[in-house]
């Protein structure tokens, strides 16, 4: 299960760095909330779909296990991130800025409104953000301000 989650949100991670290289056959872009603490890269297309959401400079409560020393990257302990079937998997490690990689390509998607792609939706409100995909798994991040963190829960 961790080697898939890895290797979905690598090919997220993949498929974000490329930038427009094929940009008819893959979509991928940022979002995050308003009060500017929770970020999300998603990617969709050619290869599977996926998306990965982070809390900006604190980690998910409760916090992650860190085994990342097996995996070979750096603990993080802040993103949570799914396909677009299949559960949701927290990721305690990565190798790369994942969500926050690109400050200037993000948007701010306001409260109220959903961001849709590659079978994910996404709603958001100022300070949480609700995905879920085709198969109705997904999770709930927030973070609101006055909280050293985000809460996390997976469904």
């Amino acid at each position: 299960m961790r080697i898939v989650t890895l290797i979905t949100l690598g090919v997220v991670a993949a498929a974000l760095t490329a930038g427009t290289a094929d940009a008819a056959a893959t979509a991928s872009g940022f979002f995050k909330t308003q009060n500017g603490r929770i970020y999300c890269a998603w990617a969709y297309g050619n290869g599977p779909a996926g998306l990965v959401c982070g809390v900006k400079n604190a980690k998910l409560h409760p916090a992650p296990k860190n085994n990342c020393k097996k995996f070979g990257a750096d603990y993080v302990g802040n993103r949570i991130g799914m396909a677009s079937k299949g559960t949701a998997h927290v990721q305690a490690c990565a190798g790369d800025a994942g969500p926050f990689a690109n400050g200037n390509a993000t948007k701010v998607l306001k409260p109220g409104r959903t961001w849709r792609g590659g079978g994910m939706s996404c709603s958001v409100t100022k300070s949480t953000v609700t995905c879920k995909n085709r198969s109705k798994h997904g999770f709930t991040l927030n973070s609101p301000v006055g909280f050293s963190g985000a809460i996390y829960k997976r469904f």
